[in-house]
């Protein structure tokens, strides 16, 4: 394994984190034995870094990873050192007193956790102007920097020795979420970052089918913040299996938008000869993409078993993709896969 700065934090990290999202359904379900093994699995090969959040089944992953990270002996003062965060998402009642809200969201999260500090702390919100956003819950750029908000609750947090550093899961509206990074306030950012969407690292056409996010990662390295891959595998489009996630006879959840399960399915088999050609897997090949990209401190990847643990471990320290291949993809790109 190796391991990167999280920005100007100090912090060292592994290059892949352990998600614990809903998405992988492992640490949100009842499978006690089996999440003490994927956590005891990921620190015997190095993993360091462990994200979750309030939002993920309710706090059930919190429980669950608390639990699971206690068992397998990691934490302050065990010699077992891991780095943890975690996250708030406010809602339309808490919108009266974010600051207030936010304390108390991050208290309930430290119980279940078991712990009495996170060393980071994240919005899970969108963030949009006037709140206005098509889909989940947005909170604006007041309802963050002004008096009694977000930041208040963080810096509050942080003063009371119960959270370290600030960051923000970077979907929304992509001028709103540069206005967060340009704040200097926050020192890490969760980039929606793949092979299907890379515009928060490489340009893409106006007529891209995806969100432009305008470079952002780019922009939060210029600011010194630490950059936390997400949805580097796109929800299980890019994996041999499309659908093995269990959302064959639904819709699942959009992140960002113009990144629908189904178009990302069809964009993905326009890659197929990334595995043909490269001698790894899809997966591995999504996972190497964004750890070449300079200034990525991590790339989190959930897991619902060993097997997709070890696949994701095994790229870091496997190389960038090959120049060709990266112009084969940026031809993709510039034609929006057509």
């Amino acid at each position: 394994m190796q391991y990167r700065s999280l920005g100007r934090t100090g912090i060292r990290v592994s290059e892949i984190g352990f998600g614990t999202g809903g998405i992988s359904q492992l640490m949100v379900s009842d499978d006690h034995a089996a999440q003490l093994r994927a956590v005891k699995g990921a620190l015997d090969l190095g993993v360091t870094f462990f994200d979750t959040a309030m939002g993920y089944g309710n706090g059930k992953s919190e429980v669950n990873l608390g639990r699971a990270l206690k068992a397998a002996g990691a934490g302050a003062g065990t010699g077992t050192e891991v780095s943890l965060s975690t996250k708030i998402r406010l809602g339309p009642d808490d919108l009266s007193d974010p600051k207030g809200a936010v304390i108390a969201s991050v208290e309930r999260s430290l119980d279940r956790l078991g712990r009495t500090s996170v060393d980071l702390i994240q919005i899970h919100n969108y963030i949009a102007p006037g709140r206005k956003w098509p889909v989940g819950m947005a909170l604006d750029e007041g309802d963050v920097f002004g008096p009694g908000g977000v930041l208040a609750g963080f810096k509050e947090l942080r003063a009371r020795g119960k959270v370290g550093f600030f960051g923000f899961t970077g979907i929304g509206d992509p001028k709103a979420l540069s206005g967060l990074v340009e704040s200097g306030e926050f020192h890490t950012v969760q980039t929606y970052f793949n092979l299907l969407n890379p515009s928060c690292g490489y340009p893409v056409p106006g007529s891209f089918g995806a969100l432009d996010y305008g470079g952002l990662l780019d922009r939060a390295v210029d600011e010194g913040m630490g950059v936390l891959v997400i949805r580097v595998l796109a929800l299980g489009a890019l994996t041999a299996e499309p659908g093995l996630l269990g959302f064959l006879d639904e819709a699942p959840p959009v992140l960002s938008l113009g990144s629908e399960y189904a178009r990302d399915v069809e964009r993905a088999g326009k890659l197929s000869w990334l595995a043909d050609e490269g001698g790894h897997t899809l997966a591995q090949a999504a996972i190497r993409f964004a750890l070449m990209k300079e200034g990525v401190s991590a790339v989190l990847v959930g897991f619902s078993g060993s097997g997709q643990l070890e696949e994701a471990v095994s790229c870091s320290g496997a190389g960038a993709l090959s120049g060709e291949t990266m112009q084969k993809l940026k031809r993709l790109w510039e034609t929006d896969f057509s």
